[in-house]
């Protein structure tokens, strides 16, 4: 039986009569999703990716915890995409791009050649603006949470700016608007700028921006920065959202030097606005601040250097009235040294001119003298029958010793 086996052939297997091909299968999946989803529907959504070839291709996922869960494609046919743009445009000064999160109102189609996606007839852009809100909400109250979110605010704004980080996109109109303010400081000598680029919109943003500020604190570490400048031009809200961000909002608000931003326009608010030191509407604000400042201390010790000289000026008056004092008063109490001394002088000579033999004769003494006329003081010296002359005032009288 075994053999028999081996050496029979094998039967060929019969396809089955019945089958669909590839096209009915999609065709009736399409009928079946069609019937499922009668009419539009609003999707939320993150726009993963954006392709612009006179229709709008998005992708959009759905991310639970960073993980994405769901994902398909979506059109905006270019019939709709004039009024659906002004719409988004109006609402956020901004137009659809990858990374917002969005609520889009679609039908579900389904394509035998093109697979499954979505038709975009409308979008809620007050839901991205919202959004937004919402996500600078959670992020404020994780900052005020870590204990972080006013400590730049509390530092003291210079008074001057010696040297200064600024951080901006590269070649931005922003960048150009602030040099033409600064530039002239900086060739001066006044003031020095150490420029650090970073991308400010985008999925590489937030990475760029906290490598730019890591950058700013090293130059701090090797000689003290007066302040670290942020600065962009205007944008819209959708393009400025990108800098609420936790770990850039963090790195701002513990900056050992105090945080400018000059960021977009007055009515823009970012995270970065709110941790920074200094507030200023633009980048020129900004650049004029820093400006107003240093001119600001340099009249400052001007009138200092003014105070100074008129100081002095009065020191060395008061040292020359002093002086002069001094010397007059030298000049008396020599003067009078002088005239005691001639006091003295006169006295003493009356008194030697008192003390001369003639007027001592006259006083009733008498001058004894021995035979060589010599005056004779003592007793002594006179010997025994010897001849001795006693002068008086009116004459001599010869005596002779015993």
């Amino acid at each position: 039986m075994t053999g028999r086996k081996r050496g029979k052939k094998a039967e060929t297997t019969r396809p089955p009569e019945q089958f669909l091909d590839l096209a009915d299968v999609l065709a009736y999946v399409g009928q079946v999703i069609a019937r499922g989803m009668p009419g539009a529907v609003w999707v939320r959504a993150e726009v993963a990716s954006l392709t612009d070839r006179r229709h709008l291709y998005l992708d959009l996922v759905q991310l639970e915890d960073g993980t994405e869960i769901a994902k398909c494609r979506a059109t905006v046919w270019a019939r709709e995409r004039y009024a659906l743009e002004g719409k988004f445009r109006q609402a956020t000064g901004g137009t659809l791009t990858a990374g917002l999160k969005v609520l889009l109102f679609c039908t579900a189609e389904f394509h035998p050649q093109y697979g499954f996606s979505l038709n975009v007839l409308d979008v809620a852009p007050e839901f991205t603006v919202g959004d937004v809100a919402l996500r600078l909400e959670a992020l404020r109250e994780t900052l005020v949470r870590e204990g972080v979110y006013g400590l730049n605010r509390l530092m003291t704004a210079p008074s001057d700016y010696a040297r200064v980080a600024v951080i901006s996109p590269s070649e931005a109109a922003g960048l150009g608007d602030f040099r033409r303010e600064v530039d002239a400081l900086a060739r001066a000598g006044v003031t020095q700028f150490v420029y650090l680029e970073a991308t400010f919109q985008g999925r590489e943003a937030s990475r760029s921006l906290t490598g730019a500020i890591s950058g700013a604190r090293e130059a701090h570490g090797k000689e003290p920065l007066d302040a670290l400048v942020l600065i962009r031009g205007g944008g819209a809200v959708t393009d400025l959202a990108w800098l609420n961000d936790l770990e850039v909002a963090r790195a701002l608000a513990t900056f050992p030097a105090p945080v400018i931003t000059g960021l977009g326009h007055a009515r823009d608010d970012t995270l970065p606005d709110e941790v920074a030191c200094i507030r200023t509407d633009t980048p020129s604000k900004a650049a004029g601040l820093i400006v107003r400042t240093v001119a600001g201390a340099a009249a400052q010790a001007q009138q200092h250097v003014r105070a100074i000289r008129a100081q002095a000026s009065e020191v060395l008056v008061s040292a020359d009235a002093a002086a002069l004092w001094a010397v007059d008063r030298a000049r008396n109490a020599a003067r009078r040294q002088v005239d005691a001394a001639q006091a003295d002088t006169d006295a003493l000579m009356r008194q030697a001119l008192g003390l001369t033999p003639a007027r001592t004769l006259a006083r009733g003494y008498a001058l004894v003298r021995d035979a060589d006329g010599q005056p004779v003081t003592r007793a002594a010296q006179v010997q025994p029958g010897e001849a001795l002359t006693l002068e008086f005032a009116d004459g001599a009288v010869g005596v002779r010793g015993e």
